[in-house]
C-alpha cells in the first residue's frame, strides 16, 4: 500500500548525535530495502544477505536503519562477532529474541519464560555430558568403559581368553547397553524435534503479542545479525544454519551482514578449500543485496569527519592542510596512487593522524604518506631512501622494480594565498602541479639532507633567479615550490622516527 512505503532521511545526524549524517546517501538502498522486505516477508519470513566489503560501512547502515524503524517494527541486533564465546548459535539467537522482544511485553507475561525453557535442550555444549549421564544412569555402563570391535557390537578380542561364560556376560552387558543407548538417542532426538515444534510456536506467539492491532509496532519483526564474517568458520556456518532451520518464519526478517567473499573463505575453512562456498551460501539467502563499494576519498572523509578536529598549524605543511577536506585530499590520493585496500587505507589515516598530532616541525605531507606505505608495501624502496646519503640520488631504478605504475600526486597552486593544496581543482587563477613519486623521492632526498649555511644560501639566490628571468608561469610556481620545500623543518631523521613510531600501531 502506498500510504505504508517509508522514505529514510538521514542527510542530518541524529539528535542524539549517536549516528552521524550520511554522507554516502545511503538512505536511498534502506528504504528500498525495507519496504521490499515488508512486503515480501508475509509467508515464510525472509532471510537476507547484505553483502558489502569491510569498511564500506554495514555497521553504520543496519544500526541507522534500525534507529529509523524501532518505533514501528519489533528490532533485534545481534552482533555475532562479539557473542561467538558462547559456542551456541541457537543460544545467541534465542537469548537475544528474547532479551529485545521480551522488552515489548509485561513482565508477568509467560511467552518469554516458555520460550526460555524449551531454548534450554538446544545448548549443545552441554550435550555429550548429558548423553553419556544418561546412559551411565539408565545402564549402568559408562560409555568412557566400553570398547567396540569392528563390528560395532562387541568387545575387542584380546590375547588372553577368560572362560566362555564370562565372554558371553560381557557381550550381553554390552548388547543390552547399545540397545539401550540406541533407545536413548532415538528418544533424545524425537525430543528436539518435538521441542523445535514448540520452540518455533512460542516464537511466533510472543511476534504475534507484540505486534497486536492495539500496540503501536507492527509485523515483520526485524533480525539484524551483523559481523559474522569476522566469527570463528565452525560458528558462523552453525549460525546459518540455525537461522534456515529454526527461525525462517512468518513475518519475521533476517538481515544479515557479511563480506560474503570472506563468509565463502569460512566455509571452506570448515569444508575443504574445493568445496562450493558461493552455491552452498546461496542455500541459507533468499536473495542477496550489495550495498556499493565506497571510494578511497568517501572513506577516509567518512573516518576524519567522525574523529578529527582541525589544527591550524597543519596550513604550514606542504601540501598545505588548510581544511579537512585538504586531509582527506592527501590520504586518498595516496591510498589510490598505490590500490591500497580500505583496511590498508584506515591505517594510513591512523598512522598520519598520529604524526599530525605529535609534532610542531613542518613536513612534505605527500612525502611522510609516500613513507608509509613504502615501509608497509615495498620496503626496499623505503630503506633505499632511508639510507641514501647521495644528495642527487636519482631512483627512477629502484621505482621501477615495484611492477607497477604510481599515478601523480597533484597540488593546486592556490592564489591569492599563493599556497599549495592537494588535490584537482578546476580554476583559472590557478595553477596544477603533478609531480611524480620520482620527483617527489628525488626532491625530498634533496632537500631533506644535511645542507651548509653558504651552500643553503647559494641554492636559494639560484631559485631567486630562475623565478626572474622565467616567463613561463609553470616554472615560476615550480621555483617557488622548491624554496618552500627547502625550508621545511623536518629531516630525513624525522621522517624515519615518525614511520617507525607509527608503525609500531599495527598488528
Amino acid at each position: 500500500m502506498p500510504g505504508l512505503i517509508k522514505e529514510f532521511n538521514w542527510k542530518e545526524p541524529t539528535t542524539d548525535t549517536k549516528f552521524p549524517a550520511d554522507t554516502l546517501d545511503r538512505a536511498k538502498y534502506a528504504s528500498f530495502l525495507h519496504n521490499y522486505l515488508v512486503n515480501n516477508s508475509i509467508e515464510g519470513g525472509y532471510v537476507l544477505n547484505l553483502n558489502a566489503k569491510w569498511g564500506a560501512g554495514k555497521t553504520y547502515f543496519i544500526n541507522r536503519w534500525i534507529e529509523s524503524i524501532k518505533d514501528h517494527h519489533p528490532v533485534v541486533y545481534i552482533d555475532a562477532w562479539k557473542q561467538d564465546y558462547s559456542d551456541d548459535p541457537m543460544l545467541t539467537v534465542v537469548s537475544s529474541l528474547i532479551g529485545s522482544l521480551g522488552e515489548h511485553l509485561p513482565k508477568e507475561n509467560q511467552h518469554i519464560a516458555k520460550i526460555s525453557e524449551k531454548s534450554a535442550r538446544f545448548i549443545k555444549a552441554l550435550a555429550p555430558a548429558l548423553i553419556k549421564g544418561v546412559v551411565k544412569k539408565t545402564t549402568g555402563v559408562s560409555l568412557d568403559d566400553i570398547s567396540f570391535g569392528s563390528d560395532d557390537s562387541l568387545p575387542l578380542k584380546t590375547e588372553e581368553t577368560d572362560s566362555e561364560q564370562k565372554d558371553n556376560g560381557v557381550t550381553d552387558v554390552v548388547a543390552g547397553s547399545a540397545s539401550t543407548l540406541a533407545k536413548c538417542m532415538i528418544d533424545d532426538h524425537n525430543a528436539k524435534l518435538q521441542s523445535v515444534k514448540h520452540l518455533r510456536d512460542e516464537i511466533k506467539l510472543l511476534v504475534k503479542a507484540i505486534t497486536k492491532p492495539d500496540n503501536n509496532l507492527s509485523a515483520p519483526t526485524f533480525v539484524f545479525i551483523d559481523e559474522l564474517d569476522r566469527c570463528r568458520p565452525s560458528y558462523a556456518v552453525e549460525m546459518l544454519e540455525v537461522v534456515k532451520h529454526f527461525f525462517e518464519l512468518d513475518n519475521i526478517v533476517f538481515v544479515i551482514a557479511t563480506d560474503t567473499e570472506q563468509l565463502q573463505h569460512a566455509v571452506k575453512a570448515v569444508y575443504g578449500e574445493g568445496f562450493d562456498a558461493q552455491t552452498y551460501l546461496g542455500r541459507f539467502f533468499r536473495r542477496r543485496y550489495s550495498l556499493t563499494e565506497l571510494s578511497r576519498y568517501e572513506f577516509v572523509q567518512q573516518i576524519i569527519e567522525g574523529k578529527v578536529t582541525y589544527d591550524s598549524q597543519w596550513h604550514e605543511h606542504v601540501p598545505s592542510i588548510s581544511q579537512l577536506s585538504d586531509l582527506t585530499s592527501a590520504i586518498s590520493i595516496v591510498a589510490d596512487c598505490f590500490r591500497l585496500s580500505l583496511r590498508d587505507t584506515a591505517q594510513l589515516v591512523d598512522k598520519f593522524l598520529s604524526v599530525l598530532n605529535n609534532t610542531n616541525k613542518t613536513m612534505n605531507a605527500y612525502l611522510l604518506l609516500i613513507l608509509f606505505v613504502l615501509r608497509d608495501k615495498h620496503y626496499f624502496l623505503y630503506e633505499k631512501w632511508m639510507e641514501e646519503t647521495n644528495k642527487n640520488q636519482d631512483f627512477g631504478q629502484d621505482i621501477g622494480k615495484l611492477g607497477y605504475n604510481t599515478d601523480s600526486f597533484p597540488m593546486y597552486f592556490e592564489r591569492p594565498n599563493e599556497g599549495f593544496r592537494p588535490g584537482e581543482h578546476d580554476d583559472r587563477n590557478g595553477l596544477m602541479l603533478r609531480p611524480t613519486l620520482h620527483k617527489v623521492l628525488k626532491d625530498m632526498q634533496k632537500f631533506c639532507s644535511p645542507w651548509k649555511n653558504r651552500e643553503k644560501e647559494d641554492f636559494i639566490n639560484q631559485l631567486e633567479r630562475q623565478f626572474e628571468q622565467n616567463t613561463s608561469r609553470e616554472n615560476r610556481v615550480n621555483c617557488r615550490l622548491q624554496t618552500i620545500l627547502l625550508e621545511l623543518t623536518a629531516s630525513k631523521v624525522d621522517y624515519r622516527n615518525w614511520v617507525e613510531l607509527a608503525v609500531s600501531f599495527d598488528d
